[in-house]
């Protein structure tokens, strides 16, 4: 039965340069994406500091990398040196496995996609595509943008701002004193996560050539093993918060204000982005209503609040777990036993 998890957090990190774009001149700015916010009767369109998916992904999969590997689990020879190349042609089965006509050297897509997921956790959970034989492996985890909370707008509470910076040496030419300033961002952010955690270890629908009436590529124990390095992935993200750009001087001050996680069948279900408050009832209150609609969806959800969230009322007829924990890394290791609990 197809099993998925979903988490989405409200953080609030300060004087942050985690996702720096490009350079201009002598100032480093930071990223900024458009988001549309609710303004009166009607809308209006900003630009705010933002950390882009792709930078997330890449701390994930370093982080998912170095769990296999102290727990004996496979990864490839570029991933566990945090290049993320993922066999995307010939040239890397060459250098990275000794492979030298890997276009040949399988007979089927299916073969290509058995050998990657069975060397390689992070090609198995992250995905890859391997174009000199049209290989597909679509990632099993999913991060978006961190963008400020809507709410967080609304209030004027995000802001970039570029920082003076001066490299000074005693007795030395104005000329050789270098001025430069880096952006910083402050924002309540929200983080959203998701995983398709009974599709690791299991072929992709999308390639030729997969065995009849076979679904999976590895067995049951290796399957739970990696998804738990997955989720253990996750914590250790949020949990250690060591990943993101020019941390060495502009270490953030961050706080998980509150996390919401679900553990939903037989169809995906993700939670609700945190963008006020209210995202725990809207959360909830979508799961009971998917509930009614379909025949055998069942979930869990699973909170941490630490800012006062608006807690949903139970509706009648509704099948949906409700369990507040005392920390966030309480409600990732939950999900995680409900997860498990959940893979056959």
């Amino acid at each position: 039965m197809p099993v998925f998890l979903s988490v989405s957090a409200r953080v609030l990190v300060n004087l942050e340069a985690l996702n720096m774009a490009e350079s201009v001149g002598n100032v480093v700015r930071h990223r900024r994406a458009p988001v549309v916010i609710r303004r009166g009767d009607g809308f209006t369109l900003r630009y705010v500091p933002v950390i882009s998916g792709e930078s997330l992904a890449h701390h994930y999969q370093v982080l998912l990398a170095e769990i296999a590997r102290q727990r004996g689990i496979k990864v490839c020879k570029a991933c566990s040196q945090g290049v993320f190349l993922k066999h995307a042609n010939s040239d890397v089965f060459k250098k990275y496995d000794g492979i030298k006509d890997a276009k040949n050297a399988f007979k089927s897509a299916a073969e290509v996609e058995r050998y990657v997921v069975e060397n390689c956790i992070v090609e198995d959970v992250g995905g890859f595509l391997y174009t000199d034989k049209t290989v597909k492996r679509t990632s099993r985890f999913r991060v978006g943008y961190m963008i400020p909370a809507l709410d967080a707008l609304e209030a004027g509470a995000a802001a970039t701002e570029a920082q003076f910076h001066v490299r000074y040496s005693p007795g030395a030419q104005k000329e050789e004193q270098a001025i430069y300033y880096v952006e910083i961002g402050s924002a309540v952010y929200v983080f959203n996560y998701a995983l398709d955690a009974s599709a690791i270890g299991a072929y992709s629908s999308e390639n030729e050539g997969v065995p009849e009436n076979t679904k999976y590529i590895l067995n049951a124990e290796e399957r739970k093993r990696r998804i738990e390095a997955a989720v253990d992935a996750l914590a250790a993200l949020l949990g250690g918060m060591t990943w993101g750009a020019k941390t060495t001087r502009f270490q953030p001050h961050w706080k998980i204000l509150s996390l919401v996680a679900t553990v939903a069948s037989p169809v995906a279900f993700n939670a609700s982005p945190g963008h006020d408050k209210r995202y725990l009832v809207e959360t909830f209150d979508r799961a009971c209503n998917l509930s009614k609609i379909i025949n055998g969806f069942n979930a869990s959800i699973i909170y941490y609040d630490g800012e006062g969230l608006d807690k949903p009322t139970v509706q009648e007829g509704c099948n949906i777990d409700l369990v507040e924990e005392k920390s966030y890394l309480g409600v990732i290791s939950t999900a995680k036993q409900k997860l498990l609990e959940r893979i056959h």
